[in-house]
């Protein structure tokens, strides 16, 4: 006779998986808006491959997502300056490498948020959070000059990368889409190395 499952624990466990999964919302969206977690509603025209990849977003890799595209995009201007204006050959050097790493990944990144039927708009811009360049940061850095120019570019390079690698390892941890989870990897190894190398 088929055994049929314990209400208590079945409730329990979709209990522990909505707790986890809004613990991790909340972290990586940081800045008092977390990301909404959506999957697209199907239609006729749908495929059934769409759907079922879809349905592999979990609230971590919605979140995860939504937040790297701002993350990546709004440091692109912070990347340029160094390219442009730092004198250490090393530090130009490497906003170089990133300036790449970053051309490769933001077309990944927006792939996967269409593919999770995310909106297109950011839904964190004017948000204050670590590691997300914001319009005031970035006056500041283009306004300096010098030796205090590169002081604060590293900072905040350094700030940018460590908090990277603190989104990329909840991302590992607890998302659910093979996909995202193998982005999140390449970042944490890539943001890794980066800060390293990193003028103290």
């Amino acid at each position: 006779m088929r055994r049929l499952p314990n209400p208590l624990l079945s409730l329990a466990a979709v209990l522990a998986r909505v707790v986890l999964a809004l613990a991790v919302v909340t972290l990586a969206a940081g800045c008092g808006a977390p990301a909404t977690v959506r999957h697209p509603v199907p239609s006729a025209s749908t495929s059934a491959s769409a759907v079922a990849a879809a349905a592999d977003f979990g609230g971590t890799d919605l979140a995860w997502v939504e937040l790297m595209i701002p993350m990546d995009e709004q440091l692109l201007p912070v990347l340029d300056l160094l390219r442009q204006r730092a004198s250490d050959p090393a530090l130009v050097a490497l906003a170089g490498e990133l300036r790449g790493v970053y051309d490769g990944e933001l077309p990944r990144l927006r792939a996967l948020s269409d593919q999770a039927g995310l909106p297109r708009d950011n839904p964190h811009k004017g948000h204050r959070m670590p590691g997300l360049v914001d319009a005031d940061r970035l006056a500041s850095l283009r306004a300096g000059s010098g030796a205090d120019f590169q002081r604060q570019a590293v900072d905040c390079l350094r700030e940018h990368l460590d908090q990277l690698g603190r989104l990329a390892a909840a991302e590992i941890t607890n998302g659910t889409s093979p996909a995202v989870k193998a982005l999140a990897r390449q970042v944490a190894e890539t943001r890794g190395g980066a800060s390293a190398r990193l003028p103290k």
